[in-house]
């Protein structure tokens, strides 16, 4: 009898935090500039401004978080330098900055064409000099800032759609389930400045429903999926945290609404958000692509870890006071040029 034995060494984790805090704010981003575009042809514009709001912190930290792998200039010049047009990265590396202007455009046009200027600081102001049509250019910027959207979020979820060596990261459910497990936060950012607009409430319920059924997707698709599904349930609390979230957030839903429930129901969608992008990129990995093993990972104290999330989220909110004290004025005393219909 011989008996054989064979050493397997755990796989390193090669997406880190820093990942999860791309695909985070990369979320919001792209679901606030869907909600902007709705509202925009519905012709709402103090709600395609709130959501234009988030869109544009968000585009703006997002790229951020993104060049934490990228900390060498000349990995992130070689880009532009040595096209490399099967890669998704290279792509990426186009989309990103063209998405980011796009928004950045729209937004300031829109804070131009709704805002009066006396509503606004006077070290804001520079944004109303010339003489030019700001519709036609607000025009062009929502259809940029639509397709631009389309195309990052074929990038991202081609970025982990192309491992198909990991089942919970190749299938078809993986676009449905990035969108409806962000769109929630757009949405209710919007209705708690606004909550007489009680069709945000049934959006989102809508839009966890869709989360739902796409968890659900993933465990059918395939006898892969749903063993990996199992595997993930059985090393980590995180999916049962993030099924109390949205049980939670429908419960919320539905309880009659106050300043205070409208902040928890955003805090709730912003941690099922959080949950789904770190359970997707983190937790999944440590799951042995090709053997038994359990792959550790441990949250670290340093850039690449807890520090860094910290950092991204830091500037994420110098970046919404500097935009509540552009917008404060406008948010609280609804002074807006254009007729809102509600």
């Amino acid at each position: 009898m011989i008996i054989r034995e064979i050493l397997v060494e755990p796989q390193a984790i090669a997406w880190l935090p820093w990942a999860v805090s791309y695909f985070f704010f990369i979320g919001l981003a792209c679901s606030s500039v869907l909600t902007a575009f709705f509202f925009h042809f519905i012709k709402n514009s103090r709600l395609e401004l709130l959501a234009l709001s988030l869109a544009f912190s968000c585009a703006i930290v997002a790229p951020i978080a993104l060049t934490a792998d990228l900390h060498q200039p000349g990995r992130i010049m070689n880009f532009y330098l040595n096209p490399t047009i099967w890669s998704w990265m290279y792509w990426g590396a186009w989309f990103l900055p063209f998405f980011v202007l796009s928004v950045a455009g729209y937004f300031l046009c829109s804070l131009r064409t709704s805002v009066p200027m006396q509503s606004i600081p006077k070290y804001f102001h520079w944004l109303y000099w010339g003489k030019f049509n700001t519709d036609l250019i607000k025009v062009f910027f929502v259809w940029l800032s639509l397709i631009m959207t389309i195309l990052i979020l074929m990038y991202t979820t081609m970025e982990v759609f192309t491992v198909q060596a990991r089942p919970l990261w190749h299938h078809t459910w993986l676009l449905p389930l990035l969108v409806f497990s962000v769109l929630p936060v757009s949405l209710l950012f919007c209705h708690y400045f606004i909550p007489q607009v009680y069709a945000l409430r049934y959006f989102t319920i809508a839009s966890l429903l869709g989360l739902i059924v796409s968890i659900l997707g993933i465990y059918l698709f395939s006898e892969q999926t749903a063993i990996h599904l199992m595997k993930l349930w059985q090393i980590s609390y995180s999916p049962m945290l993030l099924l109390i979230g949205i049980f939670v957030l429908f419960i919320l839903l539905l309880l009659p609404h106050s300043t205070f429930l409208r902040l928890l129901r955003i805090l709730t969608a912003l941690c099922i958000t959080w949950l789904t992008r770190w359970i997707l990129l983190i937790e999944v990995q440590q799951i042995a692509k090709y053997n038994a093993l359990v792959n550790p990972y441990q949250l670290s104290w340093n850039v690449d870890g807890l520090i860094g999330m910290i950092a991204v989220f830091s500037l994420w909110l110098l970046v919404g006071i500097i935009l509540w004290q552009l917008l404060s004025h406008t948010l609280l005393q609804s002074n807006l040029g254009r007729k809102d219909h509600e």
